[in-house]
């Protein structure tokens, strides 16, 4: 049977996630919080290959472009399931332990747990995306978090 959507792979999503926000969400705060040198042009009657691009002002795109990715993670968040939010702000931004982020939520066990923890993880790429397309935010910045699984199809 030939499904009409395609399967989301819940380990991989996760594993997708959570490398965006342990190794490319510090690079794309620390893109947007760096404004560079920006100063204004100086004239001089100096003879001069000619210049294309003017470079404080793609500077500044840039700046902006990281800035709106910024806020898209956030806004991402803030539209997740409160335990949701809980986990990935506490697992992801604070940093706590698995212990102390299931002491936060309530949960003991470690299988209840990292099957929420997972599903916090596919829940926010699901938030994302949608969040990306409202800020403007190129794929190139923040790319589409969901990895699905293979479609075998079965002819009979």
């Amino acid at each position: 049977m030939v499904q009409l959507f395609p399967q989301l792979d819940k380990d991989r999503t996760f594993f997708k996630v959570q490398d965006f926000l342990y190794n490319a969400y510090p690079e794309i705060k620390r893109r947007a919080g760096s404004w560079g040198d920006y100063s204004s042009p100086t004239v001089d009657d100096m003879p001069k290959a000619p210049s294309y691009g003017n470079s404080s002002e793609r500077r500044m795109i840039e700046h902006a472009l990281y800035g709106s990715a910024v806020y898209a993670v956030h806004y991402a968040i803030k539209h997740c399931s409160a335990t949701s939010q809980i986990i990935i702000k506490c697992r992801y931004f604070e940093e706590l332990s698995n212990s102390k982020v299931k002491a936060r939520i309530g949960y003991s066990g470690n299988d209840a747990y990292y099957s929420r923890l997972k599903s916090a993880c596919a829940e926010f790429a699901d938030c994302l995306e949608p969040a990306c397309n409202y800020y403007g935010v190129p794929e190139e910045i923040i790319p589409d978090l969901h990895v699905y699984q293979k479609q075998e199809t079965i002819r009979k």
